[in-house]
C-alpha cells in the first residue's frame, strides 16, 4: 500500500491519517483529514471501519486520494 496522502483538495495543505475506536466497542475505524484547522475538511472526514485497523487505513488512504482537486481560491 501507498501511504503517501495527496495534499487537501480544498486548501491544499498538508493531510494526516487517524486510527481510532469507537467509545462504545473495540472495532477500529481510520480517517484523513487536512492539518489545516481553519479547513472544512479538518473535521469533516469518512470513517472506514468495516474491516482491520489495516484494510481501513488502505480505505481511507485510496478514498482521499480519489479526491477531486478543487483549485485553492485566494483572497
Amino acid at each position: 500500500m501507498d501511504a503517501t496522502l495527496k495534499p487537501c483538495p480544498v486548501c491544499g495543505s498538508k493531510a494526516e491519517l487517524k486510527e481510532a475506536h469507537y467509545l462504545e466497542s473495540e472495532r477500529p475505524y481510520s480517517y484523513v483529514h487536512c492539518l489545516n484547522e481553519a479547513c472544512t475538511l479538518n473535521h469533516n472526514a469518512a470513517h472506514f471501519s468495516a474491516s482491520t485497523e489495516a484494510k481501513n487505513d488502505q480505505d481511507a488512504i485510496s478514498a482521499w486520494n480519489r479526491r477531486e482537486q478543487i483549485p485553492v481560491m485566494h483572497h
